[in-house]
């Protein structure tokens, strides 16, 4: 059986734990509600918030989206090239020259031509 001190203590505590909980989310609605320029303290309360959620994303995802993109970006300009150069070939096989087509690093003036 608890004495009536330690009942009125225990009643203060939660009365005090209710008004700051009370008091951290009326913050945090009036933090969501002000408009700021550059919006950092959305930044800060969201983070703030997935770190208490547990679920973290994880930073190197960025950098891995965008290693992914520009490999695939390079990928399709080789493919692209090499359309490009099989068709100059073509050109200058059907047209003549010898069939010496200019690349990237071999232009016409370089081919030689024997009669």
């Amino acid at each position: 059986m608890k004495c009536e001190v330690q009942n009125f203590i225990d009643g203060v505590s939660q009365t005090f734990m209710e008004h700051k909980r009370m008091r951290n989310c009326q913050m945090l609605e009036i933090l969501n509600k002000v408009r700021s320029c550059d919006c950092k303290h959305q930044r800060r309360l969201n983070h703030c918030r997935m770190l208490k959620s547990g679920r973290r994303k994880p930073a190197s995802q960025g950098w891995l989206r965008l290693l992914i993109a520009a490999c695939f970006g390079l990928l399709l300009l080789m493919c692209i090239y090499m359309v490009h150069v099989a068709r100059r070939y073509n050109h200058v096989r059907a047209y003549g020259s010898n069939a010496c087509g200019s690349t990237l690093f071999y232009s016409y003036t370089d081919c030689d031509v024997y009669y």
